[in-house]
């Protein structure tokens, strides 16, 4: 990217100059962030995906997801919420689209299963986030789409044709995925009569740690109501090593352990949670099989992501099904 977009964008913002050459620090499947040093201070710039942001209404996601950070940190979340420059969140420059937020130093922790206080302490902040007030009649509510059997014959017809290496495994799958559809619409019916306003990707590459006992939460642009026992298992779930292997369970109840001893409640059946998790897995599936097909990318690397991306999904999706009842225990015994 050329700097000088950066360079204006600091000048739009009011940031002064930068102080040095702008780096990349992550860049993850969707968005790349930038860390700029200039004359105000240190700040996170989050360039969106330009293809994703064509999507109709995406941005006005955006804006309401980031306004759900700011509640968040005024009612002392640890939330890092994106900067308003003459009342926008999204800065525009050269056709890109930045979030801007202060710089936070620490350390992002890999995808494996982490120590148990840290588990128990994004099990409170958790419990804390679900229960505070806020309304979600303007926010993007979880859609639970029907995955017909048509879509996954096009899709992986069409992935066949271009030898893209997930064809042939989700077509073999494929009695498995509808009836992982079926679970997932039925819990939802369920699910969906309890919601609270959330983070609804609270995994580990979402919290920055400043040191073992201070989070700061980022990535704000999911939030929008979710069940709370359905959003307390995924997290459970991922920072207990979910993402990589088995989850380990003592991390997992340590999860739900602080959640309970901050006040929160499971108040639905944890089966209903893991079958609502398949459902959001196989909407993240056929997300990156059609962005691996060419949709929603701006270039041939984000189409090669999406490839893998879906590879990994499928491998998640296929270990959640296998484990849901075992899975669905740990969180009955808390409940």
């Amino acid at each position: 990217m050329n700097t000088s977009s950066l360079e204006r964008l600091c000048r739009q913002c009011g940031l002064g100059s930068l102080l040095s050459e702008p780096t990349v620090v992550t860049g993850g499947e969707l968005h790349c962030v930038w860390h700029l040093r200039t004359e105000q201070g240190e700040f996170a710039a989050k360039e969106l995906n330009t293809a994703i942001l064509r999507q109709p209404g995406l941005a006005d996601d955006y804006r309401r997801a980031e306004q759900v950070a700011e509640a968040m940190a005024a009612h002392g979340i640890p939330a890092v919420a994106t900067h308003s420059y003459q009342g926008e969140l999204l800065q525009t420059i050269d056709e890109k689209t930045f979030l801007l937020s202060t710089w936070i130093p620490g350390e992002l922790l890999p995808p494996g299963p982490v120590e148990p206080a840290r588990a128990r302490l994004i099990g409170s902040i958790l419990a804390q986030m679900h229960a505070l007030p806020l309304p979600y009649t303007e926010l993007d509510t979880l859609s639970w789409p029907h995955f017909s059997e048509e879509v996954w014959d096009m899709l992986t017809f069409q992935g066949s044709d271009l030898g893209l290496s997930w064809a042939n495994p989700v077509r073999a799958l494929l009695p498995q995925l509808l009836t992982w559809d079926k679970l997932s619409q039925e819990a939802a019916e369920r699910l969906n009569q309890r919601l609270v306003v959330s983070h609804r990707h609270l995994d580990p590459s979402n919290v920055i740690w400043c040191d073992a006992s201070t989070p700061k939460i980022v990535d704000w642009e999911s939030a929008g109501p979710i069940n709370p026992t359905m959003e307390l298992s995924g997290v459970a779930l991922s920072w207990s090593g979910y993402t990589v292997g088995q989850p380990q369970e003592e991390v997992f109840s340590a999860v739900l352990e602080g959640y309970l001893r901050a006040g929160g409640q499971i108040h639905d059946n944890g089966l209903d949670a893991l079958h609502g998790l398949l459902g959001s897995g196989l909407g993240w599936l056929l997300f990156h099989m059609r962005r691996s097909l060419g949709e929603s990318i701006e270039n041939e690397d984000e189409q090669q992501q999406g490839e893998a991306a879906a590879k990994q999904t499928l491998i998640l999706l296929r270990s959640l099904a296998e484990h849901a009842e075992i899975w669905a225990q740990w969180v009955e015994h808390w409940r």
